[in-house]
């Protein structure tokens, strides 16, 4: 790593970090490039991570993620703040191991035109306004009709964030797999759906349709979209990984117990 840029949550504590972490770096011979970075460094908790690869969505082949954690939840990063100095020490002294995890994509289709979105822990459709029906496609085959508040797909890495508060399965690393989780379905005599979550394969489609999803929206790691006037939504796998810069072997065990 030659070039690193810093991206913090925006409270005093991370500030100080990060400004402490750019003068030791760039003392030692680090460049600080906030244009064209080899390594993004997040200062914050899970949702500074999941700001810094929105805003480098832009560069994913080209960039790398770490953070160091000083926020409410660190289930992503690597380091807490009183290991600052450790997380410099192993900058300076040599190369990290790149751990890739898998990114979706949504694709929203209306009558005259498409918009994508990318996603690292999940791409959801949520009415709360009504109940949505729809019907789901997987891999161009009818599966059924969904009625209810909505579904949440995600992959491996997602499998721990919104998808476990809603009863979706914990997925361990080295398993590339999506999955589909219902939020709040209707199950009575005239509307059934599966009723469980559905693993699939990393390559599989899913393709939601319905006449109108108004009211509803695409909910995206921490951002969202209104779906007035969409009427498909395709979703899938991203051809691009999110890289994980690691310098340190963290058990996934240990990060899960980070959750509770």
């Amino acid at each position: 790593m030659k070039r690193f840029t810093l991206v913090n949550r925006g409270d005093d504590e991370s500030k100080r970090v990060c400004e402490y972490i750019r003068e030791s770096l760039t003392s030692n011979g680090k460049i600080y490039d906030p244009v064209d970075p080899d390594l993004v460094i997040s200062v914050g908790g899970d949702g500074t991570l999941l700001k810094a690869l929105h805003d480098w969505i832009h560069k994913i082949d080209r960039v790398a993620f770490v953070g160091i954690h000083t926020g409410t939840l660190g289930f992503s990063t690597d380091y807490v703040a009183d290991e600052v100095d450790d997380f410099i020490q192993d900058c300076l002294r040599g190369p990290f191991e790149i751990e890739e995890k898998r990114l979706l994509e949504a694709v929203c289709i209306n009558s005259v035109q498409e918009s994508k979105i990318i996603a690292l822990n999940e791409i959801r459709v949520e009415n709360i306004v009504k109940t949505q029906e729809m019907d789901i496609y997987l891999d161009g085959v009818y599966f059924e009709t969904f009625r209810g508040n909505g579904v949440c797909i995600s992959g491996q890495y997602g499998s721990t964030a919104y998808n476990r508060s809603i009863g979706g399965a914990v997925i361990f690393p080295g398993l590339d797999l999506l999955q589909l989780s219902e939020i709040s379905g209707i199950h009575h005599r005239h509307a059934r759906s599966m009723g469980s979550p559905l693993i699939m394969n990393p390559e599989s489609e899913i393709v939601l349709k319905h006449e109108s999803f108004d009211h509803a929206l695409l909910c995206y790691d921490h951002l969202h979209m209104h779906l007035d006037g969409i009427h498909e939504i395709k979703i899938s796998s991203y051809p691009l990984p999110m890289r994980f810069a690691r310098y340190k072997a963290v058990p996934h065990i240990q990060r899960l117990n980070a959750l509770f």
